[in-house]
């Protein structure tokens, strides 16, 4: 049988959590798709776990490491299904997700793509994301890349000629790759969101968000800049052509640094309340109000305040 979907999980040495991801997409209600595990290049026995689980719906591609851009791109490729969805290593997806998803995206023949909320959890509990996203299930908006911002990529569903059209993700923009695509996808055609949690966001130490996080900044502010490019009809600019041409006043600098440094200590005290750190969350949390009291403030009245 033709799979519907194809389901593409990028993998890196990700034992650690990979076997609970994809006995979650094992169990979808949904059943004709497909799974592709891309392992880009594991050291860690990431792809015997894999041949492990016998279910003939997974099909596992090895290649040489070159990055998630590279295997996600490998992954549109090897999909021979209509629609794809995304879902990392370490995410898990509820158990109607793929079925809510295609409902949806059959129903809106003129959409490219899908994504909803989500919901967050970490080694001692979860969190439902309620300073930033107000649920209202099965209530459908356009997205809007500036004002929604980056969302998630495991809650990516998307028809695959769309993903292909658009050359899919570009490693030169990682890790913001998710907002470049989404940004992209959205100025190829209509992009939804659906306003209901069908994925949990795991949430640990050893993600790349932390060590990479000054230069997700950067990348962010590049990738915004490239997309209002891109409606003036200008060409891009290269990253470090970007970086040079940014103001040099130190007031604008000084700015810079204190919003991405309250973004940071929001991020490690969502860490630490996951992980169960009550003392540390507080700690960091009082750090973020310091650097942009109105936003983080606001976010808090905000969670307050939700159902």
């Amino acid at each position: 049988m033709t799979p519907e979907i194809s389901i593409v999980v990028p993998v890196y040495n990700g034992t650690r959590h990979l076997r609970e991801t994809l006995d979650a997409l094992l169990a979808q209600t949904f059943k004709n798709f497909e799974l592709v595990v891309i392992d880009d290049g594991s050291t860690d026995g990431s792809s015997d776990l894999v041949n492990s689980i016998k279910d003939e719906r997974i099909r596992l591609v090895r290649q040489k490491n070159g990055g998630l851009c590279d295997a996600l791109n490998r992954g549109i490729q090897e999909a021979r299904a209509p629609y794809i969805a995304r879902n990392d290593q370490d995410d898990i997806s509820l158990p109607q997700r793929l079925e809510r998803q295609l409902n949806v995206l059959q129903s809106q023949p003129d959409a490219l793509g899908l994504f909803s909320y989500y919901t967050k959890f970490g080694a001692k509990r979860g969190w439902s994301n309620a300073d930033k996203m107000v649920m209202a299930p099965g209530e459908i908006k356009d997205y809007e890349p500036l004002k929604d911002g980056c969302l998630l990529g495991s809650t990516m569903f998307a028809r695959t000629a769309a993903l292909r059209d658009i050359h899919g993700f570009r490693q030169a923009y990682y890790p913001c790759d998710d907002w470049d695509l989404e940004f992209r996808l959205a100025q190829a055609g209509r992009v939804l969101v659906l306003r209901e949690a069908l994925v949990a966001y795991r949430f640990h130490t050893s993600a790349n968000t932390y060590r990479l996080f000054a230069e997700m900044q950067n990348k962010s502010r590049w990738t915004v800049d490239s997309y209002e490019r891109r409606l003036r009809q200008e060409p891009e600019q290269p990253f470090q052509e970007f970086l040079a041409a940014q103001p040099a006043d130190w007031r604008t600098r000084f700015t810079q640094r204190r919003l991405d440094m309250a973004r940071l200590h929001m991020r490690l005290a969502g860490q630490h309340y996951l992980d169960g750190r009550y003392l540390a969350t507080a700690t960091r949390l009082f750090a973020a109000i310091l650097f942009n009291p109105q936003e983080i403030l606001w976010r808090v009245r905000r969670m307050r305040h939700s159902p």
